[in-house]
């Protein structure tokens, strides 16, 4: 196994997938998958609907190279090459204090609120030759679907309208269909995340979002395959984050 060198974006099989310890269903169809997975422990210091979330708690730059709240995640992975941890303090519980890690790596793109996000991934950005798309939408990372480096989805408006400038395919979808425990609705990348070059991961049924065709569409005109880990409407858990492939 080696670690994706471009982070939700891997090239062949996932053998390794950080995910909220709270996903249940969706955690047991992936370790059939054959694909281990980290469960993102509660974090006390965020609301509780959102407390497990991996889209809050960490964040990978490049291939060994990460950052998060929580130091102790690999411990218990047997890897070979160690990952290179960079500490921030623990999100706490109000918006925008949530969302320092909540930032969406599309390729050579970070898109992310640049007043909201860690000046940790700014910097990132600034030192590895990578174009910040700035948005308003602090929860950037959980807004965003990710296909591939010129592909996304998203169901935030500034998003859309940023993303259009720099990404050759982004497809805007509505909110209100995707179910959040605790919040009035949740988001599209928050359910998801890709487990191989030419599959997609989605905590539950796509035909249940109203947008359901605006998505198969997208998803065909980029050549992935839906994976549903569930039955029923689709689910924020807080993304899935590859991180070992094949």
């Amino acid at each position: 196994m080696k670690y994706i060198e471009k982070p939700n974006l891997p090239q062949t099989c996932v053998r390794l997938a950080a995910i909220s310890a709270s996903a249940g269903e969706a955690t047991k169809k992936l370790n059939e998958l054959g694909i281990i997975t980290i469960k993102i422990p509660l974090l006390a210091t965020l609301p509780q609907g959102i407390a497990s979330h991996a889209d809050l708690q960490l964040l990978h730059l490049k291939e060994n190279e990460f950052i998060t709240c929580n130091e102790q995640l690999f411990d218990s992975l047997k890897i070979e090459k160690k990952p290179v941890i960079k500490a921030i303090n623990a999100p706490t519980h109000a918006y925008p204090n949530d969302v320092p890690l909540n930032a969406a790596i599309v390729g050579n793109y970070i898109i992310c609120n640049p007043v909201t996000v860690s000046k940790s991934v700014l910097e990132f950005a600034a030192d590895n030759g990578h174009t910040i798309i700035p948005v308003s939408q602090g929860y950037s990372k959980c807004s965003v679907c990710i296909l591939n480096e010129s592909a996304i989805i998203t169901d935030d408006i500034s998003i859309y309208r940023a993303a259009q400038n720099f990404l050759s395919d982004v497809t805007y979808i509505e909110k209100n269909s995707i179910v959040l425990k605790g919040y009035n609705y949740g988001f599209i990348g928050g359910c998801s995340g890709k487990l191989s070059k030419n599959k997609i991961a989605f905590n539950g049924e796509l035909s249940s979002h109203n947008d359901c065709n605006k998505i198969v569409d997208a998803l065909q005109r980029n050549k992935l395959e839906a994976i549903e880990l569930k039955s029923g409407v689709l689910e924020d858990i807080g993304s899935i984050l590859p991180i070992l492939e094949e």
